[in-house]
């Protein structure tokens, strides 16, 4: 009996401590606190890139960053040590598949969520963690501007993430970042604006073998259509999100946003990345466009290609306005490290955020978090 109550009494210390250090947080207390216990996270999905995460975390972010818990839905990964799953040492925490009881034992203040790009596949899974009084940081990119795919599940979702006072963000580096984040702040010195044109190109050999496959990499031209139609291939993920938030940002109400379908790219010559060889004549990658029209002008214009053998690689962001702002990164960004930079540096920006669903347009400027100072 004295045992019970003991362990009781100390269970309602631990989350009197849990809900101060979540307020305290809240106050912009964190970076400036270094007293402060680590950040600790829960790892939402530990598929290719919830793994790359929690494979950063626990080599590079340990000194501020601690994942207490994961979840997984696959019955192989279920039991097994998290840094034997992800390629390190045992790290003493244990995948599980019941996601409340994870969080019940482990009290994460923040879920990193890496499950699906597709909102109305993660929406379930949001709602979930959302009602268990976790902030969430996700990567599918639909969740990036969420009101663009399905206006009214993103307002059950942030009626959801209010009532539980949680805040929700998804990101990534492509949307929410290149194509979205970095180009609305470039117009910030713009006096007025006539068009905009974003563009990136990868040599999708530096990619993760599922990438290469998504952009139908080796595939004859007849196969790469007939997975267009079938919806094998989808293409870029994001482009609709991307232009909607840069379009709401400059409040330009557009008349339509027009997504064109991936189109092939072939070479002329033999291309390789480690796991795939591109013969001449066969697909190498994808190129796809989309615009912001209003009044039958295209005054968006956005262009992403991905393909093995890219010669160039580039981000660029062209703004025609007063005055004109020209941008172009070169080689671009690499999309895998970004993706993981991206998750990880947003969560102090999203545990000191007012509660809802949030976007990258309403958070503080985004930064690198807690950087260590170079030797």
């Amino acid at each position: 009996m004295v045992d019970s109550l003991f362990q009781e009494e100390r269970q309602l210390l631990e989350d009197a401590l849990w809900a101060k250090k979540r307020v305290k947080l809240r106050k912009n207390d964190w970076e400036v606190d270094q007293n402060l216990e680590k950040i600790k996270a829960l790892s939402f999905g530990v598929g290719v890139i919830g793994s790359m995460l929690a494979r950063t975390i626990i080599e590079q972010k340990k000194d501020w960053l601690e994942i207490v818990g994961a979840v997984d839905i696959d019955q192989t990964k279920v039991g097994v040590d998290l840094g034997r799953l992800v390629g390190l040492s045992d790290c003493g925490v244990t995948v599980q598949k019941d996601a409340t009881k994870a969080i019940n034992e482990t009290k994460p203040d923040v879920i990193l969520h890496t499950t699906s790009s597709y909102l109305e596949r993660t929406f379930p899974e949001l709602r979930l963690l959302a009602e268990n009084g976790v902030d969430i940081v996700s990567s599918c990119e639909e969740l990036s501007y969420p009101y663009a795919t399905n206006r009214s599940m993103a307002e059950d979702l942030d009626a959801i993430a209010k009532k539980s006072q949680v805040s929700i963000l998804g990101t990534g580096i492509n949307p929410g970042f290149l194509m979205d984040a970095l180009p609305i702040l470039l117009t910030a010195p713009c006096i007025s604006i006539n068009k905009i044109h974003v563009e990136r190109q990868m040599n999708a050999a530096n990619r993760r073998i599922p990438f290469q496959k998504k952009i139908g990499a080796g595939l004859s031209e007849e196969e790469f259509r007939a997975a267009i139609r079938n919806k094998t291939i989808s293409g870029h993920v994001g482009l609709l999100q991307s232009i909607s938030m840069l379009a709401d940002s400059l409040r330009w109400k557009l008349d339509d946003i027009e997504i064109e379908e991936p189109v092939p790219v072939i070479l002329n010559r033999e291309a390789k990345s480690d796991w795939i060889t591109v013969q001449r004549g066969k697909v190498a990658g994808s190129r796809q466009r989309a615009f912001g029209v209003v009044g039958g002008k295209r005054i968006i214009d956005y262009e992403f290609s991905a393909y093995i053998g890219a010669e160039e690689e580039f981000d660029m962001v062209g703004i025609q306005g007063v005055p004109n702002v020209s941008f172009k990164s070169n080689p671009c960004v690499n999309g895998d490290h970004g993706t993981i930079a991206m998750l990880i540096n947003m969560i102090p920006k999203v545990l000191e955020a007012p509660a809802g669903l949030l976007t990258m347009k309403d958070l503080q400027l985004p930064s690198a978090a807690n950087m260590k100072i170079p030797d």
